[in-house]
């Protein structure tokens, strides 16, 4: 006896397994893809945040570099140099790359900020750093401090 061959049953098995590969990896693609943008955007906001609160303990506890000689009191005269020692572009972009917010790799990125040193009466010391963008993904840290006249102040670190 001859055996019996199925000319068209394979090919239509085969065109269905392909199929349903197919469409199991384009899931999968398209799952991986719009994850992917949720996972960069809360490293992203983690990275800044990160960044944020580490130039706030460097002006709060630093003092060579901060704004005081010993947490919370702040000092006036290490205000104000501050102050004027970021007015200028070339300062500015001395301050970021001290404070660690240029990255090199794969290229150069510099990342801003604004330092803000205000009292509770509205009184302005430091006002340093840039306006962000309405749509920048940014993060923002608020410290308290004891200002030299015995009040309180806020400082506002925002990183972008």
């Amino acid at each position: 006896m001859k055996a019996m061959r199925m000319k068209g049953q394979m090919v239509f098995e085969f065109v269905i397994a392909a199929l349903i590969l197919f469409t199991i990896v384009v899931y999968v693609i398209n799952f991986l893809a719009s994850a992917m943008g949720a996972y960069h955007s809360r490293f992203s906001g983690s990275f800044l945040e990160s960044k944020a609160v580490q130039i706030s303990e460097v002006l709060m506890n630093d003092p060579v570099e901060g704004l005081s000689y010993e947490w919370p009191q702040l000092d006036a005269e290490k205000m104000a140099d501050f102050d004027a020692g970021c007015q200028d572009v070339d300062s500015y972009i001395a301050l970021i790359g001290d404070f660690g917010l240029v990255e090199n790799e794969p290229f150069e990125i510099y990342h801003h900020m604004s330092i803000m040193v205000n009292s509770t009466d509205g009184t302005s010391y430091v006002d340093c750093g840039r306006t962000p963008p309405e749509m920048m993904t940014r993060s923002v840290v608020t410290r308290f401090g004891v200002l030299p006249s015995g009040g309180l102040a806020t400082i506002q670190v925002m990183v972008w």
